[in-house]
């Protein structure tokens, strides 16, 4: 669904993703980790654009997208979360949900005077919809408190429930875990599961290996901007390479 070869970026001197490579099957949880500086989320904000690479290809379910903005790669079904959520303080859990809906009648203006009915059905749909979301995440008694006002791990769990409101067909989580109290984790890594059987596919970053190993198909190491190797949990466990990586 997603592959990338020979990206490279460079900062002035430092080239923080050099020659890299990915590869994320149809279907699969695939993780990427490394040390820290490694060039994960650098290679995370090339892939969808957030950030111009300076060599490379990007293919996205057939398509090359390097040529893309990020609002066109997210509508082609691509969207990404961050490793500090990003939410709207001042608005409530419900309208962070309702701003991901896409190709709402309502956002061209005119529509909003001439088609005024199925702005309000369409609304209606899309605020049911997000209802059910909120529901699955364990959110929904939230949905009229300001965004500002949840925990840490809450508001991650808000990010990739308003992800899931574009109909997104590959999600790329930076760190879903991070600062999450254990039990917040246990909950996020349900749902990964069970969006994963429902047929998303997910690309992750995260430096809890717990997380990594036991939701993971295939797993891709960085170090240093650089491809160290890939496989699956059991075979990167034993690489001697990245045991050397970590470990130094």
């Amino acid at each position: 669904m997603l592959a990338a070869y020979g990206l490279g970026k460079s900062f002035g001197g430092l080239r923080a993703v050099d020659d890299a490579k990915l590869e994320v099957a149809q279907g699969s949880i695939t993780g990427l980790i490394g040390p820290n500086g490694a060039g994960k989320t650098t290679l995370f904000n090339l892939l969808s654009n957030f950030i111009r690479s300076d060599r490379g290809r990007v293919i996205f379910d057939g398509e090359p997208i390097q040529h893309l903005q990020p609002h066109q790669i997210a509508q082609m079904g691509m969207v990404r979360t961050f490793q500090v959520a990003r939410v709207l303080s001042r608005l409530s859990v419900m309208e962070n949900m309702l701003l991901g809906a896409q190709k709402q009648t309502g956002e061209n203006f005119w529509n909003v005077w001439l088609q005024p009915k199925q702005v309000i059905e369409e609304e209606k749909q899309q605020r049911e919809r997000a209802e059910a979301i909120l529901e699955s995440v364990g959110l929904a008694h939230m949905a009229g408190a300001y965004a500002g006002a949840l925990s840490g791990g809450q508001r991650k769990l808000l990010e990739m429930a308003r992800a899931l409101m574009t109909d997104p067909k590959l999600i790329l989580l930076d760190e879903p875990a991070a600062g999450v109290n254990p039990t917040l984790i246990n909950q996020i890594c349900d749902r990964i599961v069970t969006w994963n059987r429902e047929g998303m596919t997910f690309l992750i970053i995260e430096h809890n290996m717990d997380v990594i190993m036991s939701l993971c198909d295939r797993v891709w190491v960085l170090a240093e901007g650089r491809n160290l190797a890939d496989g699956t949990p059991a075979e990167i466990q034993q690489n001697a390479q990245v045991l050397e990586a970590y470990l130094g």
